[in-house]
């Protein structure tokens, strides 16, 4: 027994070895760092769970997030949100939108002054209202912020980030109730006449707090603290990859492809009951690819005949929205518009959403200058 142990021991720490080794020389498919090796500014202190939309943020709050490609600073306003102060009224003349959205809409990862909100309000001169957060947002989010504190706020339009790599499965609680089932946060239910409604875990409790994803069983457990302390990692997904079969497997999970028809029908119903809510107000649509989407669409896999892309496009027929798909506008080089260590845009991947927004908005206010019919609702 005590040679079998040895042995173990003497095989785990050359493969630590040989994977630190490796990581260093970057002769692996994934080459990170553990997380013990990460800054240590996690950018959570500043975050809140308590909210009926879940993850948000604390009142005039600041607070510093790390990583090995960015160092930024967060600050928020009066009510939470990260921006600048807030007024109820408009000021004569001016106009305003309200960005919704998660982490792509916040700035995860970014400075204040680089982020598309900004980067769009420099570019037209219009005012953009920040009510973007990080923490599993998804589309029940979208639609509870913006009827419960959004709406509060006089505006003319609404512009909202739609991330299919997880906003068909941040608000499913059959795909999360093992990671945080006592977060309070809400999630979708079927109901029997086809549509959704709204519930929140039994024992969820409000939290001035944000916690990162609990680790409910051993399995879990061991998968992040492998993650979070050794080198062995990269080693093991590396293998993982070389011997998948998949395109899931091989690119990873991808939005755009892989949401099953219940996930894509429940955030295509939230989203148009914001639509629904906002209106007559044009609500314009930017949905964001992620590298791992990217990489199936330049692979030559077509999505264009998704349940989620064809009820948007019927939406815009309808005149309900304007939509953009950016995976329609990336350029070749497209992972040059993500942070290196992180799936969030750098400045660039802000600055190039932030331009398709003004085009946009540019288009139908011409159009609405010509007398052309803007919207059909």
């Amino acid at each position: 027994m005590k040679n079998a142990v040895l042995a173990l021991a003497v095989s785990l720490v050359s493969l630590e070895l040989f994977s630190f080794a490796a990581t260093k020389a970057n002769l692996l498919l994934f080459n990170d760092y553990p997380e013990i090796y990460q800054p240590r500014y996690s950018g959570f202190k500043w975050r809140t769970q308590k909210e009926l939309w879940g993850s948000w943020h604390k009142v005039n709050a600041t607070d510093r997030h790390q990583s090995t490609c960015f160092d930024v600073r967060y600050a928020s306003n009066e009510i939470g949100a990260r921006d600048t102060a807030f007024q109820h009224a408009k000021p004569d003349g001016k106009t305003r939108y309200l960005l919704i959205g998660d982490s792509f809409a916040e700035g995860y990862g970014a400075n204040f002054q680089d982020i598309a909100q900004s980067q769009l309000e420099k570019l037209t001169g219009i005012d953009v209202y920040n009510f973007g957060s990080d923490g599993f947002f998804g589309p029940v989010q979208y639609y509870l912020i913006y009827k419960n504190l959004a709406k509060q706020f006089e505006h003319d339009g609404v512009i909202l980030f739609f991330l299919p790599a997880n906003d068909f499965t941040d608000n499913d609680y059959t795909f999360w109730k093992n990671y945080h089932g006592s977060w309070y946060r809400p999630y979708y239910k079927k109901l029997v006449n086809g549509g959704y409604d709204i519930f929140y875990p039994a024992g969820a409790v409000p939290s001035d707090q944000y916690d990162e994803v609990e680790e409910n069983t051993l399995k879990q457990f061991l998968i992040q603290n492998l993650i979070r302390y050794t080198f062995t990692a990269n080693t093991v997904r590396t293998i993982k990859y070389l011997l998948a079969s998949t395109p899931v497997e091989k690119l990873g999970y991808s939005g755009y492809f892989d949401a099953t028809r219940e996930q894509q029908e429940a955030a295509l119903y939230f989203i148009e009951k914001l639509v629904q809510e906002s209106a007559p107000r044009p609500v314009t649509i930017l949905v964001i690819p992620n590298r791992e989407d990217m990489n199936r669409i330049r692979s030559g896999k077509s999505y264009k005949d998704q349940y989620w892309l064809q009820k948007l496009h019927s939406m815009a027929a309808s005149g309900d929205i304007a939509l953009i798909d950016m995976a329609d506008h990336m350029p070749g080089d497209y992972a040059s518009l993500f942070l290196p260590c992180d799936n969030h845009w750098n400045a660039l991947g802000h600055l190039t959403a932030a331009k398709l927004i003004a085009a946009e908005y540019r288009s139908s206010t011409s159009r609405n200058d010509t007398g052309a019919v803007v919207s059909g609702r």
